[in-house]
C-alpha cells in the first residue's frame, strides 16, 4: 500500500469515527508541524475545542478496533466537554453559604398567609 492510499484510508476512517459520534460535528486539521501527532479543531453549535491524536494510532486503528475505540472516546469526550453547560463558580462555597444565611435565615421560618396545607384524600 502506498503512502497516499494509507493517508486516504486514515482520513476516511477518521471521518467515519467522527460521523458516528455526531453528524453535525465539524472538524479541521491544525498544527501538522508536530512530529508523530496531529491536532483536530472540533466545532459544534458555536463552540470549539482541540483534540490531539497520535498519527501512529490512527494508522493502526484501520485494523485494530481497540485503538479505533480509543480515538473515538478521545474525540467524544472533547465533544461532550464542548456541549456541557458547566458554570464556573466565581464566589466560592463559603461566601455563597454566608450570603444565603444572612439573606433568608429569619423569614423562612414564618408561615405564609397564602400557604395552603395539603389535605388528605377525600
Amino acid at each position: 500500500m502506498t503512502e497516499q492510499q494509507a493517508v486516504k484510508q486514515s482520513a476516511e476512517l477518521l471521518r467515519t469515527i467522527i460521523r458516528s459520534i455526531d453528524k453535525k460535528l465539524e472538524y479541521t486539521f491544525i498544527d501538522p508541524s508536530q512530529e508523530g501527532r496531529f491536532s483536530l479543531r472540533l466545532s459544534t453549535r458555536g463552540r470549539a475545542g482541540i483534540v490531539s491524536l497520535l498519527t501512529n494510532d490512527l494508522r493502526l486503528a484501520v485494523n485494530d478496533n481497540v485503538r479505533k475505540n480509543g480515538i473515538r472516546q478521545k474525540i467524544k469526550s472533547t465533544r461532550d466537554h464542548l456541549l456541557s453547560n458547566y458554570v464556573v463558580d466565581v464566589m466560592g462555597r463559603k461566601v455563597t453559604r454566608m450570603l444565603k444565611q444572612s439573606a433568608g435565615g429569619k423569614d423562612e421560618n414564618k408561615s405564609s398567609f397564602f400557604y395552603r396545607r395539603p389535605q388528605g384524600r377525600r
